[in-house]
């Protein structure tokens, strides 16, 4: 059950706080500063976003007993292998992981406590985080399901599902995951977001290479939806597949379109598959070059 790379973050984080506000100290642009109107949706977005991308990434880590970015204090593991085991106490900020190959499916819980503790990642989590698998992860048909339980980050509120299926090959012969996120995100500020992601991931590259993660690339298509109790919903659609290499920090090629309600559509280009971080954002037929590093 493992994926080797911070999927979703490098494909939406990147970009969404571009389209929200763009400033000079984020990001370079070719001109002027950008006059399009203003929208909070992709900042909510790239918050949620991040959140259910992180219960891919913590469960990898948790399954081999660690959690490197998302421990706050020390990690303790209790193995429920139908064999006797020790209680494990909770401590203060201590994470607690319990790995359960006797149920089917098999489980990892990975448990914060009640109350917030910081994290090497420089977040604040509380609650737990379950994860079930039929099988390995390359194996076609195995089914992964994470499941937050009074899960919080940064005190937003975290509930519903993310699942990723092994859905075998295309007809490429490459190696193809859908992910389905439906989940619920209470703000701080007390707004409620409605989320739904249908996304398939494809490996194009590096999947015969089990030991060098480092040439493994990936192609994302699908699209997110996100309603808000507020009226600050928005859609996302991948135009043309979003190609992402794990040895570059930014998405390489293809097309997004985001669109805030009641606002004009973003259409943001990745480039032509070069690793330089930089993207153009369209509105209303106005083009803005985004250069990040």
């Amino acid at each position: 059950m493992k994926t080797k790379m911070k999927m979703m973050t490098a494909i939406l984080l990147g970009v969404f706080a571009v389209m929200t506000a763009c400033k000079k100290e984020e990001a370079k642009v070719d001109d002027n500063e950008p006059t399009y109107d203003s929208s909070t949706a992709p900042k909510s977005n790239a918050i949620i976003e991040k959140a259910y991308d992180d219960m891919t990434n913590m469960s990898d880590q948790a399954v081999n007993g660690g959690l490197v970015f998302y421990q706050s204090d020390k990690v303790q593991v209790f193995y429920v292998d139908g064999k006797e085991n020790n209680i494990v106490n909770k401590e203060a900020c201590s994470v607690i992981i319990t790995i359960d190959t006797t149920s089917t499916p098999k489980s990892v819980t990975i448990d914060w406590g009640s109350v917030n503790c910081d994290c090497q990642d420089g977040k604040q989590r509380r609650g737990k985080l379950v994860t079930t698998y039929t099988g390995k992860y390359r194996d076609p048909g195995t089914v992964i399901t994470h499941t937050p339980v009074d899960y919080y980050v940064n005190d937003n509120h975290i509930e519903g599902t993310k699942v990723v299926t092994n859905s075998g090959t295309n007809s490429s012969n490459q190696p193809y995951f859908t992910i389905d996120i439906d989940g619920v995100v209470t703000m701080t500020d007390g707004e409620v977001f409605t989320y739904t992601s249908d996304r398939v991931r494809t490996w194009t590259n590096g999947y015969s290479t089990p030991y060098n993660y480092m040439d493994d690339e990936y192609d994302f298509t699908g699209s997110a939806t996100g309603s808000s109790s507020l009226g600050n919903g928005y859609t996302a659609n991948i135009v043309t597949p979003l190609h992402v290499k794990v040895d570059c920090s930014w998405v390489v090629s293809g097309v997004l379109d985001f669109t805030p309600n009641n606002k004009p559509t973003r259409t943001i280009n990745y480039g032509d598959g070069t690793c330089d971080g930089n993207i153009t954002v369209t509105i209303n037929g106005q083009t803005y070059t985004i250069i990040y590093n």
